[in-house]
């Protein structure tokens, strides 16, 4: 019996060696998140969304940034990933107390840790930053693959124009920073790091970082922003009447078709701070469904 169970382990073994060679012909696709300890549970059920929705030819790199103290037993959670889907890479990156004590806001600092990617990740071109509390309904190869045009962050249109207005910077393509697709190559060639840091140097206060590292992003990068369709990021409006009055208080404005249909068939559903009141809960489908995610990934991944 002990030797039928020790070959069965073999066997489960080389077949998890042949899928990470055969993984090494296939198109990878690199996503990176930032968490703290009290988020392990939206990203386990983030990772869940996305392996559960992959491509068979998709390959996920993924970098998770953390900060010094996060808690050895999440790091574990996380891992197990790996031994469960065949099609994804975990790599952490150890922040240690980078922006812990040069933001002067509530939030935490982890949401800063994107800024840096440019230079922590040196031998990549373009990423796609996922905020945990998203669930991935497609494979990421269309989004991750789109063309820039000479755009080096490409992000879904959000309303808070007035808030760079203030500042002496209109613009008609404020974006949401919750999914983002960006340009590594192009950040890192023309110095957006000591940009973004200086900016943090002689603006730390709430008038300059209202919406904090999102404010800091629009503003830096005001002539290099692009815009996602809504269906790379979609917030679980309550319908489709919603929609519409998002979408023509906006400056730049969506095909409004094209708005609905994105809705009907989303890529990346998010589901930020304010969807999280309880006007909210349980007001369209995206609510059902996560909670079904939920549900599933804690069966799966034991804790």
């Amino acid at each position: 019996m002990f030797k039928i169970k020790y070959l069965f382990f073999i066997l489960i073994q080389l077949y998890i060696a042949q899928n990470r060679l055969t993984n090494k012909h296939k198109k990878r696709i690199d996503l990176v998140f930032a968490i703290n300890n009290k988020y392990v549970d939206y990203l386990l059920t983030s990772l869940f969304s996305i392996f559960k929705n992959s491509d068979f030819n998709s390959i996920y790199d993924i970098y998770v940034q953390v900060s010094d103290t996060f808690e050895k037993k999440n790091m574990d959670l996380i891992y197990s990933l790996e031994k469960i889907y065949f099609n994804c890479f975990i790599h952490f990156i150890n922040m240690g107390k980078q922006f812990n004590n040069s933001i002067k806001t509530y939030l935490d600092s982890s949401t800063y840790y994107r800024l840096n990617l440019p230079i922590l990740l040196p031998n990549i071109r373009r990423i796609i930053h996922i905020d945990s509390d998203s669930i991935i309904l497609k494979d990421l190869m269309e989004l991750y693959t789109l063309n820039f045009n000479e755009k080096y962050i490409l992000g879904r249109l959000d309303l808070i124009t007035n808030e760079l207005d203030n500042l002496g910077r209109y613009t008609r393509t404020y974006i949401n920073c919750g999914i983002l697709l960006m340009d590594l190559y192009s950040l890192r060639k023309y110095n957006y790091v000591e940009k973004f840091n200086d900016y943090l140097k002689h603006h730390n206060n709430l008038k300059f970082l209202n919406h904090h590292d999102q404010t800091l992003i629009n503003y830096v990068c005001i002539e290099r922003i692009g815009v996602l369709r809504p269906k790379f990021h979609m917030w679980p409006f309550k319908d489709y009447e919603e929609i519409i009055n998002f979408n023509n208080h906006l400056r730049k404005k969506y095909n409004e078709k094209d708005f609905l249909n994105d809705y009907d068939d989303p890529f990346i559903v998010h589901f930020p701070g304010h969807f999280k009141k309880k006007q909210y809960l349980n007001s369209s489908n995206f609510y059902i469904l996560y909670e079904k995610y939920i549900t599933e990934s804690k069966e799966i991944i034991k804790k």
